[in-house]
């Protein structure tokens, strides 16, 4: 399961590989990188099934590339053994287009073709997911500072308001929309990389 603690430490390789930091070589003058990001937790229900939704999604605006935005998805319902857990997790390797402005907005859209494997041995399914969202800022920006030994995070935080949401579409295992359940769930975050 991609977690917030996995993707900040995503977020945190990329910006030391384009500082330089993970790269062979010797010391180079001090560098600054910056990414944005975004993220929001999403919920919802196959009305058909009563099968339950998780989703994350997550935008990344790099200095190297334009911003994309991924995400995974979570099955759950009663398994074939009794109780309930995930029934499927749908993962794809294509990503959506994004844009971010700072810690005041960000967008992402697009389809993702999805894969969709069973941890309690069900049948491998194929279908896809049609995103589309908005995050606004709102409130006060948070700010951390920390050290990564010869580099520092300056990290600045603001919660977001999110529109719009996901529909997920994998015939034979589930089909609903998710939505931003918990406001607390959603935010933009700017990341500054100084080192040397």
């Amino acid at each position: 399961m991609r977690t917030s603690t996995f993707r900040r430490g995503l977020t945190v390789l990329l910006l030391a590989a384009t500082a330089g930091l993970v790269a062979p070589g010797t010391a180079a003058a001090a560098t600054e990188e910056r990414i944005g990001f975004a993220s929001s937790g999403l919920d919802g229900t196959d009305r058909r099934t009563g099968h339950t939704l998780h989703s994350v999604m997550e935008v990344f605006d790099p200095p190297t590339e334009p911003a994309f935005g991924v995400t995974d998805f979570f099955v759950g319902g009663p398994l074939p053994g009794g109780g309930e857990g995930i029934l499927y997790e749908c993962t794809t390797e294509d990503r959506v287009r994004a844009r971010l402005h700072a810690l005041h907005s960000a967008v992402a859209s697009g389809v993702l073709p999805l894969t969709c494997s069973s941890p309690v041995g069900l049948p491998d399914r194929q279908g896809y997911a049609v995103v589309g969202m908005v995050w606004h800022g709102t409130g006060p920006v948070e700010q951390h500072v920390f050290d990564h030994g010869g580099c520092t995070e300056y990290l600045d935080v603001r919660a977001a308001r999110v529109a719009g949401g996901i529909r997920l579409v994998v015939p034979d295992v589930a089909v609903g929309r998710l939505v931003t359940v918990d406001p607390a769930e959603s935010e933009l975050r700017r990341q500054r990389m100084v080192c040397g």
